[in-house]
């Protein structure tokens, strides 16, 4: 299955990568930028999210140089003694001059003390 893919303006101002966890969650996080090759990758934040506020991570300078770049987060999500019916959400949003560019997210039930998860998305402009 080809990876999932995320447009944005070569030309357009900054791009920036939002990290948040839903429900309350207690998220850990690694965050990583992999050369269009697939050999270099450029650590872009790592972080334990711990309320509802997004982590931003601006991309790298130029934008052109982004294209055909990969975005890859994995994210454990923590949850103590979850009940039956305990939900997580972690969701990767991509944003561009004030507007979503698109998105990675991974929501379910948390049967476990924890669920790990990976969202990754190619860049394309």
């Amino acid at each position: 299955m080809p990876l999932h893919e995320i447009r944005f303006n070569r030309n357009g101002g900054p791009v920036t990568v939002e990290i948040t966890f839903g429900y309350v969650q207690v998220g850990a996080y690694a965050l990583v930028l992999w050369d269009k090759k697939g050999r270099g990758k450029r650590k872009l934040g790592e972080g334990i999210n711990t309320d509802q506020a997004p982590d931003i991570y601006p991309l790298p300078r130029p934008n052109g140089e982004n294209d055909g770049s990969i975005l890859d987060c994995l994210a454990t999500i923590l949850g103590g003694n979850p009940g039956p019916d305990e939900h997580y959400r972690v969701d990767m949003i991509v944003y561009q001059d004030g507007a979503e560019c698109g998105r990675r997210s991974d929501e379910g039930i948390l049967g476990a003390q924890s669920h790990s998860t990976r969202l990754a998305a190619r860049l394309v402009c």
